[in-house]
């Protein structure tokens, strides 16, 4: 899984250098929220370049919510892909539990 989601993120990259190509999606796989939460490019990149499990895998549906803010979204492209992500988001914050209101 961690190859082919290099050389999907390789591919997301295609409009920078391919030296930095690597050396980005390197970081992306290492961090991917701090990477993800410092360039906003690069998310709206990931939102629409790679699939629903590639992105869970990738992130943690709990990070994943903190990222999905209004105005990401609205940075979306076309219609279908804000609406898709905004019932995304609505989705999470129902069912995700925060780690506060969890018992132990």
């Amino acid at each position: 899984m961690q190859i082919a989601l290099q050389t999907k993120l390789k591919a997301m990259l295609w409009d920078i250098p391919e030296n930095k190509r690597s050396e980005l999606s390197f970081e992306i796989l290492a961090d991917p929220y701090a990477m993800f939460q410092k360039d906003e490019q690069l998310l709206l990149k990931a939102l629409n370049s790679l699939k629903w499990y590639e992105l869970t895998k990738l992130i943690s549906k709990q990070n994943l919510l903190l990222l999905l803010t209004d105005s990401t979204i609205q940075k979306l492209y076309p219609v279908q892909r804000r609406i898709y992500y905004t019932n995304a988001r609505r989705l999470l914050s129902k069912y995700l539990v925060p780690s506060s209101g969890q018992s132990t």
